[in-house]
């Protein structure tokens, strides 16, 4: 669709409104999609790092295994060491010498037994040795083993990361494409004086900005980890949502629907940054708030504002159970290109 020339009039300004609407349309249902699969590589994220982190378990526990194999072994081969130095010592006429020495058949039997025992116990230590020979070498095959899954889950899980990070950057051009859009419409619609939906028209703030409003709304300190959250976490709603880009679902007059699961769009940067703020501040403690905004209060660090956000039912269970968590090291390594969406 070619975009409608000459806007130098009201029919022409009409003509330009209805072709913006229509992109901005097309362009919020390609954000959702991008959405979709980026949800689901958040989850391929958390997939694979899960069991990066099972097996960095599995290999201390190996690596212990291998520290008693080798402690054990080491004993063994220090018993079986002190027999053959002693039968050495001895001589390998020592036996019979000892038996011809006896001086009664009651002598000549408690000396057989007790070199049989002897016999049989330097036998014990030989095959002990053995024993944890073998033992150590199971565990060295399993420590090895285990090394190189690491190696190779550590490869999986930063390609994953490096392709979230692609995906989640392609979603930030998107998101500002879809923003000039809304502010050549708000143009449009405040020269012919029309009331639209606030999906139309509501552009927003950077990620940055916005999240140095709501600080300041909350009345919280503007330290880099209290901002480093907030973009974490805008970035992990990734919404096209009108002043609202935390999604919240609390309504404010004047909002709209933006989907079907309740999120609004705000008719201005005000209302939404409101809404924002009478949300956190829900007096229910089952929901968390209270943790998120203790941390802000506090300056907390940005991860650990960010696993209360996590924790929190905002969108418990979401990107794998890594919400906001999966995107915070993404942000924090290339904060100026997320914050200024």
């Amino acid at each position: 669709m070619v975009e409608p020339a000459g806007a130098g009039n009201l029919e022409g300004a009409r003509a330009r409104l209805t072709w913006l609407e229509r992109q901005i349309e097309r362009q919020q249902a390609a954000i959702a999609q991008q959405h979709t699969r980026l949800d689901a590589m958040a989850g391929d994220v958390a997939h694979v790092q899960a069991a990066l982190q099972e097996t960095q378990a599995q290999l201390a526990t190996s690596q212990q295994r291998l520290a008693d194999a080798e402690a054990r072994y080491e004993a063994s081969r220090d018993r079986l060491q002190g027999v053959t130095r002693t039968a050495y010592e001895q001589g390998p006429l020592a036996p019979m010498e000892a038996l011809l020495g006896a001086t009664s058949l009651t002598d000549l039997v408690d000396r057989y037994q007790y070199l049989n025992s002897i016999q049989v116990a330097n036998a014990e230590v030989a095959g002990g040795v053995a024993d944890e020979t073998a033992r150590l070498s199971a565990a060295t095959s399993q420590l090895d083993a285990l090394a190189s899954r690491q190696t190779g889950q550590s490869v999986q899980l930063q390609s994953h990361q490096a392709a979230l990070r692609d995906g989640l950057l392609d979603q930030q051009r998107q998101l500002a494409k879809l923003n000039a859009q809304r502010r050549k419409a708000a143009q449009l619609v405040q020269r012919l004086s029309l009331r639209v939906d606030p999906a139309i028209t509501g552009a927003g703030e950077t990620f940055g900005n916005w999240a140095a409003l709501l600080v300041s709304k909350l009345g919280a300190p503007q330290c880099q980890d209290n901002l480093t959250a907030l973009v974490a976490w805008q970035v992990a709603e990734g919404t096209a949502a009108a002043h609202n880009p935390l999604a919240t679902t609390h309504d404010m007059p004047g909002a709209t629907a933006f989907n079907s699961v309740g999120v609004r769009n705000f008719p201005s940067l005000e209302v939404g940054l409101q809404a924002t703020v009478e949300t956190l501040r829900l007096p229910v403690p089952s929901y968390g708030y209270g943790a998120i905004l203790y941390d802000l209060a506090h300056c907390a660090p940005a991860a650990t504002t960010a696993m209360a956000i996590n924790a929190s039912s905002w969108c418990r269970g979401c990107a794998g159970g890594l919400y906001v968590l999966n995107v915070l090291p993404l942000v924090q390594a290339d904060y100026s290109t997320f914050a200024t969406r």
